[in-house]
């Protein structure tokens, strides 16, 4: 037992001797220094080693895209499931109508319309921009005024404009010449308001046109897109009239 525990100590002391002299060598350059343990490449073997490795290197690479498909995974959905609206009416008025209200009219208009885009399906999106015009309410009346101007500027497909008596004679006005909207307005009657009554939410204000927004003579002459959108309005107007003369008729009879 002596003699065992003896000779661990001498082999001890010899391992000892060689690392000092090995030290002293790469001190001296005689002998190249062996990597720093930060160097030392640590080779995963299990499964789990294996995970946490790459995950340790790769996670925020994973974690960016998992975000960005997610994100595009619901773009895809939204634009899967958007409405594909073959019309657009604007509602400006001075008296505020509820969007549900002006779903009824959506409703209506959709009576005397046809399938542009050809998907099988009729849709009329109505731009609501009407406001009860006070001095309390002023963000909101600038927010549907915005609204209103950025579609006269730039929305070639809304063509109908559904208006209130001071809403026509603003819009009437805000054109050198020839007035932005085409002809008398047409005053919308009992077919048109019996059909958008709500039991909840009331009949829409009293008053109603409808108008054409005039295209010869304007920007919107040069686009095709914008003289179909028109035409395609013009039809639904004349069905509209035809409609209320017939209910009219039927009434005096």
């Amino acid at each position: 037992m002596a003699e065992k525990k003896t000779n661990e100590i001498l082999e001890e002391q010899r391992r000892a001797r060689q690392e000092f002299l090995d030290l002293k060598k790469m001190q001296q350059g005689e002998m190249e220094a062996p990597p720093k343990p930060s160097e030392v490449a640590i080779v995963p073997k299990t499964p789990k080693e294996k995970w946490d490795n790459f995950w340790f290197q790769y996670k925020w690479y994973v974690i960016a895209i998992t975000a960005i498909t997610v994100v595009v995974a619901v773009l895809v959905a939204q634009c899967a499931t958007r409405t594909a609206y073959d019309y657009e009416v604007v509602l400006f008025s001075y008296t505020s109508v509820l969007d549900e209200q002006a779903d009824k009219i959506a409703d209506y208009i959709e009576k005397y319309a046809e399938d542009l885009n050809g998907d099988g399906e009729v849709n009329v999106q109505i731009l609501n921009c009407s406001f009860t015009d006070s001095a309390s309410n002023t963000q909101y009346r600038y927010t549907m005024m915005t609204k209103l101007q950025s579609t006269i500027a730039g929305d070639q497909n809304a063509m109908l404009y559904i208006t209130d008596e001071d809403a026509y004679e603003y819009l009437d006005q805000i054109s050198d010449g020839e007035s932005f909207l085409e002809d008398e307005p047409y005053k919308l009657g009992s077919d048109f308001y019996e059909a958008t009554a709500d039991d909840e939410w009331g009949e829409l204000p009293e008053g109603l046109t409808i108008s054409c927004r005039r295209v010869s003579g304007t920007t919107l002459d040069k686009s095709d897109e914008a003289k179909e959108n028109y035409d395609a309005a013009q039809d639904i107007l004349e069905k509209i009239k035809a409609a209320e003369a017939g209910t009219n008729g039927t009434a005096e009879q």
